[in-house]
């Protein structure tokens, strides 16, 4: 739990009194498939719990925010692959999601995956996490 401390105490870390290379940001994240929100405040999806996870970018059981936390911003991508239980890449040009096993490919003509930060599209390999950003992922199938 000890290399969770500076996600709990980060606030200081925005101040601009860290001296190290460090960066911090937190924001808001949201997954729905079809509808339906995936309930991210679920153990398998936080860094409490998870035996495998990035500190680079990760959630926590005490709220609904994502952490970034280490010596470079993460891209969408880079993020959202970063996440326990998730994985995430592009391939010709179209997002191909795994959560929980289970696989949305945007190739496919009945899958779209739209990835907006604070609320526009953006391109998730290269649009860089940035403190606030506020993270809206939708997977539609049909």
């Amino acid at each position: 739990m000890g290399s969770l401390a500076g996600c709990i105490g980060g606030s200081d870390r925005l101040s601009g009194d860290d001296q190290s290379d460090q960066v911090f940001g937190v924001g808001e994240i949201e997954v729905v498939i079809d509808s339906e929100p995936v309930d991210l405040s679920a153990d398998r999806f936080q860094a409490e719990h998870a035996d495998d996870y990035a500190i680079e970018f990760h959630l926590h059981e005490f709220d609904d925010q994502w952490y970034m936390e280490g010596d470079r911003r993460v891209q969408v991508a880079e993020a959202l692959d970063m996440l326990p239980e998730f994985a995430f890449r592009v391939e010709d040009e179209g997002g191909v999601l795994t959560i929980d096993d289970e696989t949305y490919d945007a190739r496919d003509p009945d899958v779209s995956i739209t990835i907006q930060v604070n609320d526009e599209t953006v391109d998730p390999e290269a649009y860089i996490l940035d403190d606030g950003d506020d993270i809206s992922v939708e997977v539609t199938t049909t």
